[in-house]
């Protein structure tokens, strides 16, 4: 069974510092909790007002991003919430489109690590660039198929 753990100030902060990769200085006015995946939700401070001793949850508020050894990677969502300005890689329409249909990119990039996909002013989650190539991270129940583009 899923666990999920509500997160201190201190841990709060720590995410707060990591999301500075991004360029993102500000705070965010959310109760944050972590599930055993190290996936962060965020949702509503109010939350804490209620006694969820006996509740059984699996998952609650906006998925925001998942903890890795290598730093937080953003969920779509995650991106659009704080609008990145660091760490961010444009992409043009055409590669936007083998973006948001799964496929990895072969691109050029001075920068390691998850890198925020951006397209004019969109956001579209995070991809971790390796070798060359800008790895998807976009969940197969998220993708869209190639009837669904043109």
């Amino acid at each position: 069974m899923q666990k999920i753990k509500i997160l201190n100030s201190k841990e709060i902060k720590k995410i707060l510092k990591e999301l500075e990769y991004f360029g993102f200085k500000d705070k965010l006015n959310y109760a944050f909790l972590k599930n055993n995946d190290d996936k962060i939700f965020l949702l509503s401070k109010k939350f804490g007002e209620i006694d969820t001793a006996r509740l059984r949850i699996n998952n609650l508020g906006l998925y925001f991003g998942k903890q890795e050894k290598s730093g937080i990677r953003l969920t779509i969502e995650g991106t659009q919430l704080i609008k990145p300005s660091k760490n961010v890689i444009e992409l043009d329409d055409k590669q936007i489109r083998q973006w948001i249909l799964g496929k990895d990119l072969e691109i050029k990039s001075e920068a390691k690590g998850f890198l925020v996909i951006k397209n004019k002013n969109d956001f579209f989650g995070c991809g971790a660039y390796k070798d060359g190539k800008l790895l998807n991270y976009i969940p197969k129940n998220r993708r869209l198929t190639s009837k669904n583009i043109d």
